[in-house]
């Protein structure tokens, strides 16, 4: 009868190569990292900020401030309108 699971001796030199490339890759990936994180904040806060312009622009911060902007206006035109303005 044979064993079903063979047990292997793990070559200590090739342990320590993997270890070593491991650490090289991983502290490469972390030189590197920092930069596309800095560069997609940028770009995340530039798109949200014009996001909330176009937001603004299209909802008004309060209402009756520009209810009541509105109706001036219309009144001062229909005054022109009517040449009461002197």
């Amino acid at each position: 009868m044979t064993p079903k699971h063979e047990r292997r001796e793990i070559d200590s030199a090739a342990l320590g190569w993997g270890f070593v490339i491991g650490l090289l890759a991983g502290g490469i990936g972390a030189l590197f990292r920092p930069v596309r994180l800095s560069i997609s904040r940028a770009k995340l806060e530039t798109t949200g900020q014009s996001l909330r312009k176009k937001l603004e622009s299209i909802v008004p911060q309060d209402p009756v401030a520009e209810s009541i902007a509105e109706g001036k206006a219309a009144a001062q035109r229909r005054r022109t309108q009517l040449s009461l303005d002197r």
